[in-house]
């Protein structure tokens, strides 16, 4: 799939932010922990979600799906997990740690997603086995649960979905377990949120998370928090445009701070009403220096967006502490004419005037990326596989085209 952008003068109008993909999908995968229904609302309608609804299904769980609702009911489900579509999806790897509660086994194929540098689940699988299971990696992944014991689960960096994964396995059981260095990003509170409704024991205490396990969980309704990372990629398409002018609505100010933060460092105009904020692109883009790691730090998942914008400043750099080789954006701005290159871990960038390309897509960010390369640059831009827009954002050219982007799917 290809989409030609055509560059854009000024952006005016409403966006309306959707569910958190990074928190929907292991709230999905938390839903497996009972065989009581289970109600998602605010659920963002993106390939992802769609996709592990379907992996689900063929594992015989029960599931529908009205507008941004799902209702889930899991009262038999499977263990053996070969559906294709896990190779496609990071995110189903949180059926590990969900069925290994339950079921106190999986076999799973090995998770897949978007290719940004290196990302192994070895902390995911180094916490199975300190919780009591033997872990057998060959052409699939086999974890079984063997012992019940006490456990302490100490992360060398923090990791949102070996955070989750672990706490999705700690749930079930007559056990209690400690997670030293975990992340305490929203989506994780979200998923924790959820799992105390449905009677869970966890407590989060001095930045260490403690589960006791219980013997059931019940039923639950929970509402998926709105996506911060939709948010900040809207926030800065609309402020890379000079003139711009877009309310952006349904957003949490809290899981914002430093994104707002960093945008008004650079120039961006940024006007806080209840649970929206105004958006105005400056005639200039300010230097900037940013270090990039786990909340409440600037999110990794917009590295690429800022980069993007910051080829109208001087002399940036960008620091990525989470995925340093999160850097394949930078072949294809090149070719756009933007003076953007890495070094020793840091991405170092220079004022550039872009220019149209034909580029490709290499993600889910590098694709939004792309498209406020786009808009900003002369003449009309075609991306590539921007097939990896749709894993991660609800209905994308509906949105841009509301706010008056010139956008195309050819």
């Amino acid at each position: 799939m290809i989409m030609k952008v055509t560059k854009t003068n000024k952006l005016l109008g409403d966006v309306y932010i959707s569910g958190s993909k990074n928190a929907a999908l292991p709230c999905i995968c938390a839903a497996l922990l009972t065989k009581e229904q289970v109600k998602l609302r605010n659920i963002p309608d993106i390939e992802d979600v769609n996709n592990l609804l379907a992996i689900i299904k063929d594992l015989g769980v029960r599931v529908k799906k009205e507008e941004d609702e799902v209702i889930i009911n899991a009262k038999k489900v499977k263990t053996v997990v070969t559906n294709k579509l896990v190779s496609k999806l990071r995110g189903s790897y949180y059926l590990m740690g969900a069925l290994l509660s339950r079921k106190r086994k999986v076999e799973i194929i090995y998770p897949g997603g978007c290719e940004i540098g290196l990302r192994p689940i070895d902390f995911h699988l180094q916490g199975f086995k300190d919780l009591g299971c033997e872990v057998i990696e060959e052409d699939i992944i086999e974890i079984t649960k063997k012992i019940d014991k006490e456990s302490i689960i100490q992360f060398p960096t923090i990791s949102m979905g070996a955070t989750i994964n672990l706490i999705l396995a700690s749930c079930l059981g007559n056990t209690a377990t400690t997670i030293i260095n975990p992340s305490l990003e929203p989506e994780t509170i979200c998923v924790i949120e959820m799992l105390n409704k449905m009677g869970a024991s966890i407590i989060i205490k001095d930045d260490k998370i403690y589960i006791k396990g219980v013997k059931k969980l019940s039923k639950v309704e929970h509402s998926i928090i709105y996506d911060r990372i939709e948010a900040g990629s809207y926030l800065f398409l609309a402020g890379a445009i000079p003139n711009s002018k877009v309310t952006i609505h349904n957003i949490n100010y809290k899981h914002l701070e430093i994104i707002i933060v960093v945008a008004r460092k650079i120039g961006i105009k940024i006007t806080k009403e209840d649970n929206r904020m105004i958006v105005e692109g400056p005639p200039k883009i300010n230097k900037t220096n940013i270090l990039i790691g786990a909340y409440p730090f600037f999110p990794t998942d917009l590295q690429q967006i800022l980069t993007v914008v910051l080829t109208k400043s001087s002399n940036s750099k960008i620091e990525d502490s989470i995925f340093p080789n999160r850097i394949t954006h930078l072949k294809e701005l090149r070719k756009m004419q933007a003076y953007v290159y890495d070094y020793n871990r840091t991405i170092y960038i220079k004022k550039s005037t872009l220019k149209s390309s034909k580029v490709k897509a290499t993600d889910l960010r590098c694709a939004f990326a792309l498209i406020v390369a786009g808009a900003m640059a002369n003449g009309t831009t075609y991306i590539k596989d921007i097939d990896y827009l749709f894993r991660g954002y609800t209905k994308p050219v509906e949105k841009l085209k509301s706010i008056g982007l010139n956008v195309e799917i050819i």
